[in-house]
């Protein structure tokens, strides 16, 4: 008796920490997220980058990422901490918007995958390099990543007895972990750490041709070549962050996947359910941390993006600060003489 009254109390605890966990998190993701994702499009959209293709895919991901926020996020933040199970209010709604998801969620990783390639350096890519390749680069993607999860709206289902929408078990759960560990958890990052590597190779090597360059290019061309590579290096430094920073948080929904799929069979009873549980949605709702919060990476790694932040202020203070000399001192109406 003592046990079982334990037992319960301790899934009584785990379903409390799990509430507590995704209520802070998720309310904290949008908070953050929207104020994020705003100055992300104001500052990509700016003419000191607009023009650059690297920054189009930045964009791409910062679309994404206000989907996330607004569609991924609170339905997630519904079905776990309040019991509002939109995704089993049919087998349609269950299918479709657990395929939007999955897509959703997996896209930014894929942005900024193009991101490190366009800045890798390599002579034959870096002719790739425009603003027309950028948008069919994002096209094939989006359709790409879409057509990648297409398996989804045969798989997933409302289960008897369950008000969710969840795979049957069996076979189509091992697919969906090993295909989701290539596609979201590793694939994205392991092509960001080639690149990237190459990135900082080609780097290396180009500051050494550095002074031949200055001596090989016209004076009246410098001021525009070195714009344009402070430019190619606050973009680098930007994806280098990126890169790691998804490589963390995408990587722990995969560890969550292996545990379950690699540990021996046990009773699932109503603690370990719990304990099962707690682990996905912390795992889960952290694998939503990349597209959540860029905007906070960008800052922090970016100078030329925290100066387009700083003019972007100063502009509105001008806008709404104090009045001008005119409009405090109008000018008052002289009266002249008539004549009599």
């Amino acid at each position: 008796m003592s046990s079982s009254r334990a037992n319960t109390t301790d899934v009584a605890l785990l379903i409390h920490v799990k509430i507590l966990f995704v209520q802070y998190w998720s309310y904290s993701m949008i908070s953050l997220g929207l104020v994020g994702h705003t100055f992300n499009i104001y500052v990509f959209t700016r003419p000191s980058l607009r023009s650059n293709p690297c920054t189009r895919y930045f964009l791409a991901a910062t679309i994404c990422g206000i989907f996330t926020i607004l569609v991924n996020t609170p339905l997630r933040l519904m079905a776990a901490a309040y019991g509002i199970q939109i995704f089993g209010y049919s087998v349609v709604t269950c299918k479709l918007l657990t395929y939007l998801l999955f897509w959703s969620r997996t896209l930014p990783s894929w942005f900024i995958a193009l991101a490190s390639i366009d800045r890798s350096r390599s002579v034959s890519l870096r002719t790739w390099s425009s603003l027309r390749v950028a948008f069919w680069a994002n096209l094939i993607t989006t359709i790409a990543v879409g057509l990648a999860y297409i398996y989804v709206l045969f798989v997933y289902t409302t289960l008897p007895g369950s008000a969710g929408c969840s795979l049957a078990q069996g076979s189509a759960r091992s697919f969906n972990g090993i295909w989701n560990l290539i596609i979201f958890s590793l694939g994205p990052p392991l092509i960001m750490l080639y690149f990237g590597s190459l990135t900082i190779r080609h780097l290396r090597q180009s500051a050494k041709q550095v002074r031949l360059q200055k001596n090989q290019t016209n004076v009246q061309s410098q001021p525009q070549l070195q714009r344009q590579k402070k430019t190619d290096r606050q973009l680098i430094q930007m994806m280098i962050v990126q890169c790691v920073y998804f490589s963390v948080t995408s990587s722990s929904i995969s560890i969550n996947w292996i545990y379950v799929a690699a540990r021996p069979p046990l009773a699932m009873d109503a603690l370990q359910v719990a304990k099962d549980d707690l682990f996905a949605q912390i795992t889960g709702f952290t694998s939503l941390t990349g597209a959540c919060t860029s905007f906070y990476l960008f800052t922090l790694s970016s100078k030329l993006f925290r100066s387009e932040l700083v003019n972007l202020f100063k502009r509105q203070q001008r806008r709404f600060g104090p009045a001008s000399d005119a409009t405090r001192h109008p000018t008052q109406k002289v009266q002249y003489p008539t004549l009599g």
